[in-house]
């Protein structure tokens, strides 16, 4: 069974796939709880993916990618910092915002992600709607 920092990595790898539904399908359970801290909370797959494709979210990015910055574990929790760039189609940069967030794995499932940043770096991204 891999250990909980191999399926972050694994995970962290998927994100820019499909908008992140690849991975989100693919680590997630029914019951992951997913916190943007002051911005959203997500249960389960399908809330998660709904948020990925909210109406007002920038049309412009078309990838997100997680530049792994740090990152290590204790016990099945798993402790990031990252650099997430968020792209247009033609790969230029929309938005870098820095992160820490923290996993809690499962097996081979992620059951809970949180993420903490501060919250006006993202208010570019929602400026954005090109």
């Amino acid at each position: 069974m891999p250990k909980p920092i191999e399926i972050v990595k694994a995970f962290s790898a998927a994100i820019p796939e499909e908008d992140g539904k690849v991975a989100i399908r693919r680590y997630f359970t029914s019951q992951t709880v997913w916190v943007n801290e002051g911005v959203s909370r997500t249960t389960g797959i399908d809330e998660a993916i709904a948020f990925l494709q909210r109406p007002n979210r920038s049309r412009s990015v078309a990838a997100v990618h997680f530049d792994m910055l740090a990152i290590a574990a204790d016990g099945n929790r798993v402790l990031t910092e990252r650099l997430d760039r968020f792209v247009r189609a033609d790969g230029s940069e929309i938005a870098a915002i820095k992160v820490m967030g923290i996993f809690e794995v499962e097996g081979d499932h992620i059951v809970a992600w949180r993420d903490y940043f501060d919250i006006n770096a993202g208010k570019k991204l929602s400026d954005d709607k090109s």
